[in-house]
């Protein structure tokens, strides 16, 4: 027996000792093991991991240990032990092995050959451990994981990246909250197991051809799950019963929602609104977006230009539009509450006591429960009494001048420690209410089940971007945030006056109707003039963003877009009660509805709406056609033109700028309302 460890098997875990580390392995409910390893010799509380980490249900397991070589039998999940090293099998086949590169026991200088048994395995001279720490503060260390590679695996999730890739194999991937650039360290594999890296602090993961390598900058422990299944969707089950699944949503809430890049005033709000109802559209939301305030910090309306927004707001409600108002953690000097701020240290502190962190202001500090309390109370204090139920949490990255996380302190330590985190403190200081989403500009474990609205940041407008939504819709969905969203063609730099943008604009709307929730949003040039010297007046505004905005061809567009919206409202509800009820993604890739369908699984451009819809968006100027796969199994109807195609191949679909490609399968419920909805 190797003399260096001790174990030690309790009820459900066992553990193995030596002078540099501590290993855990741990029943996590049903096909699901938690590893948690630490080099202070003990277990210490993983308190910057998940908030909240459940295990999914009770389970059957057994240990088993011969020598050095210990087995952990949980369902259809195996762990093995056996030289430091952990082996993960599903149904006896093998999944995942941790890396090691180490000599075996038998050395020159242990003495005469013929007195040792020799032992045929490999052995390096290397010297590599699957785990190490490397010390780099007092009480902190550099974590490395190491995992053996496969290339031929298929690897997805992970947040959201601005990238077109949907399978991250042999991707190198920053572990960090950036402005469009939302990490959330969990894939799922199509040799059907999910990983779960629970860690917070600024790092990356390498999916690399010589082995997969998982680094956290500063943490005290390796924290991670692994959890097998069926399928796809038996794995996101299981995941998401441990880090939560959305709250229900109101249904009056599906509709359009607008927003640019900035009303400035009551009037201006009341005026498009009223533009809409000409036009017989109840938009669900109509968004208040940044500089409405007086200050950074202050959390209240600049009367001089939202008089009477409360009885606007009131007004709205009569037709189920709902107003929301976006928040920022930023806060000036000339924040009526800077000193208070300042004084129960409730901002981040730079270890130069002098850097700023974003556009020369502070940023609040919400891992302290008394910062989350006190602005809490004054977004209820000055929106909700105005009978504004809806937040809009943007900067909850929160965007830097330049990301250097470890020269920031928070009130429970350093900044890099725990900075992925950060989008969930904020999202828990919003006021909440049944029914209602936060949208939000970031998101980690959690999030989720808090009403989190994810959209994905500032991006560009083109049809490269319109590329990567697809993706990151998808991935956002396997990663057990169901819910999010777009800036419908892009938030900056599109000249919205040429027939490339308007094009694009048409393309991403039919997009967007197709997901989550349809949502206009964008900073449209050329800008308008300042309208005061003060507050909410010394902010420009972006030209108009609104459906009739961009010509009377998109406008008609547009709004046939919306009519199939509303036609769909009841079948895009029943998709948020899945996503309750078994944390299903609404928008999901083929291979969760398909996952026998080995093409199914390299499809990135197309993804299920539900378990009945395909789509597949347009995404190249002046596309006329694209090659679109059915999945084996059904039939599909196009939707358009009720033409009937058998599944298991590839066609060549050709469309006008009215259209896309939208198949419904044959045999579903939706089928028989296809005319209705479409045509």
């Amino acid at each position: 027996m190797n003399k260096q460890n001790r174990y030690k098997i309790s009820n459900n875990s066992f553990s193995a000792i030596n002078d540099k580390e501590i290993l855990i392995v741990e029943e996590w409910g049903v096909d699901a093991i938690r590893v948690y390893s630490s080099p202070k010799n003990k277990k210490i509380k993983n308190e910057f991991g998940i908030k909240e980490l459940k295990k999914n249900e009770n389970s059957n397991f057994k240990i088993i240990q011969n020598g050095d070589i210990i087995e952990f039998i949980n369902g259809n999940l195996k762990v093995e032990y056996k030289d430091n090293k952990l082996f993960f099998y599903n149904k006896n086949q093998l999944i995942l092995e941790e890396y090691s590169r180490k000599q075996s026991n038998v050395r020159r200088t242990i003495g005469i050959d013929d007195d040792v048994k020799i032992e045929y395995k490999p052995s390096y001279s290397l010297n590599i451990s699957p785990r190490e720490f490397k010390k780099n503060y007092k009480d902190s260390f550099e974590s490395i994981q190491l995992f053996e590679t496969d290339i031929n695996e298929k690897i997805f999730g992970m947040g959201s990246y601005a990238e077109e890739n949907l399978n991250k194999n042999l991707g190198m991937y920053e572990l960090m909250q950036r402005n469009s650039q939302t990490t959330i360290p969990f894939y799922i594999s199509n040799k059907n197991y999910g990983f779960l890296w629970n860690g917070s602090s600024i790092g990356n993961v390498s999916f690399n051809k010589n082995y997969k390598k998982w680094v956290n900058n500063n943490t005290e422990c390796i924290d991670y799950v692994v959890i097998v299944g069926e399928n796809p969707k038996d794995i996101i089950e299981k995941y998401t019963f441990m880090v939560g699944r959305a709250p229900i949503i109101k249904k009056e809430l599906l509709g359009l929602w607008q927003s640019k890049l900035r009303y400035q005033t009551t009037n201006e709000v009341e005026s498009i609104y009223n533009e809409y109802l000409n036009r017989k559209i109840k938009p669900s939301v109509i968004v208040i977006d940044y500089f409405h305030w007086t200050e950074d910090g202050n959390f209240e309306f600049d009367d001089n230009y939202w008089k009477d927004i409360d009885k606007l707001s009131k007004k709205m409600k009569e037709t189920n539009t709902e107003l929301m108002v976006s928040v920022w953690p930023t806060v000036s000097k000339n924040s009526k509450y800077y000193n208070y701020y300042k004084n129960n240290k409730m901002l981040l502190e730079p270890r130069d006591n002098k850097s700023k962190i974003f556009d020369n202001k502070d940023i609040l500090d919400f891992y302290n429960d008394e910062t989350k309390k006190f602005v809490s109370n004054l977004l209820t204090n000055n929106y909700k009494t105005k009978n504004i139920k809806l937040f809009w949490a943007d900067q909850a990255e929160p965007e830097m001048n330049i990301y250097e996380q470890r020269e920031y302190n928070t009130s429970k330590g350093n900044f890099e420690k725990m900075a992925n985190r950060y989008p969930y403190e904020y999202l828990m200081t919003i006021p909440r209410e049944e029914g209602y989403p936060v949208l939000i500009r970031s998101a980690w474990f959690n999030s989720q089940k808090e009403g989190s609205l994810v959209w994905s940041g500032d991006i560009d407008s083109s049809f490269k971007s319109l590329r990567e939504q697809i993706q990151i819709l998808i991935s956002m969905g396997l990663s057990g945030i169901s819910w999010s969203t777009t800036d419908i063609a892009g938030f900056h730099s599109g000249d919205s006056t040429t027939q490339k943008f308007k094009e694009l604009m048409i393309r991403w709307f039919q997009f967007a109707v197709f997901s989550p929730v349809l949502r206009m949003h964008g900073d449209r040039q050329p800008h308008s003039q300042k309208i005061g010297k003060t507050g909410g007046g010394v902010r420009t505004s972006g030209s108009s963003n609104e459906i009739w905005s961009f010509g009377t061809e998109v406008e008609r567009i547009l709004t046939k877009y919306i009519r199939i919206r509303e036609k769909l409202v009841d079948y895009i509800f029943k998709l948020y009660e899945e996503s309750t009820n078994f944390g299903y993604p609404i928008s999901r890739s083929l291979f969760f509805e398909f996952p026998n369908d080995k093409k199914a699984w390299d499809d990135r451009l197309s993804y299920m709406f539900g378990s009945d819809l395909l789509i597949s968006p347009v995404i190249d100027f002046e596309m006329k056609k694209m090659k679109v796969y059915l999945p084996d199994g059904n039939d599909w109807i196009n939707v358009f033109n009720n033409k009937v195609y058998k599944g298991g191949k590839d066609y060549i679909i050709e469309f006008s700028l009215e259209t896309l490609p939208v198949f419904c399968k044959k045999d579903s419920y939706l089928a028989k309302k296809i005319n209705y909805i479409f045509n």
